[in-house]
């Protein structure tokens, strides 16, 4: 008896290795066709999964007042609005979310170069371009020059 197995499949203390890789279950314990299924509701026709369910109420309308207006729109609107509120107020949690945002929607707009950086950028490269064939660096060997590639 001190040499068979435990209730957890283990010899000694050392847990047994699984013939059937990882993440994979012994056939003799699958549930057999024809029987009675081990779930028999299953999942209800037409429930929803957990992105379906934050959608529908992230988009759910509802009516709010501002500046003395009735207004209708979606609650995701609304907590921008609550956001940029508490920012303008001074909540320091709310301007780094405000930040955050700014960043992520409304980058700064990037300038084109100007005439004297593509003049210096160009000058640049034609130096760069005197370099390389000054020393023939990134030139392959070709048969011509007599070496073979």
């Amino acid at each position: 008896m001190a040499d068979d197995d435990d209730k957890n499949g283990t010899k000694g203390g050392k847990k047994k290795s699984s013939k059937w890789g990882k993440g994979k279950t012994d056939p003799a314990s699958w549930w057999e066709k024809g029987c009675k299924s081990p779930n028999p509701k299953g999942r209800p026709k037409g429930s929803k999964n957990q992105k379906t369910l934050w959608k529908e109420a992230s988009e759910k309308k509802i009516k709010i007042t501002i500046d003395g207006d009735e207004k209708t729109m979606p609650k995701k609107e609304v907590a921008y609005h609550q956001i940029a509120n508490k920012a303008a107020a001074g909540d320091m949690k709310a301007i780094g979310i405000q930040l955050q945002l700014d960043e992520k929607f409304d980058p700064p707009e990037t300038s084109p170069p100007t005439i004297e950086e593509s003049a210096a950028d160009y000058e640049t490269f034609e130096a760069w371009l005197e370099l390389r064939e000054t020393f023939k660096v990134f030139k392959r060997k070709t048969d011509d020059d007599g070496g073979s590639a």
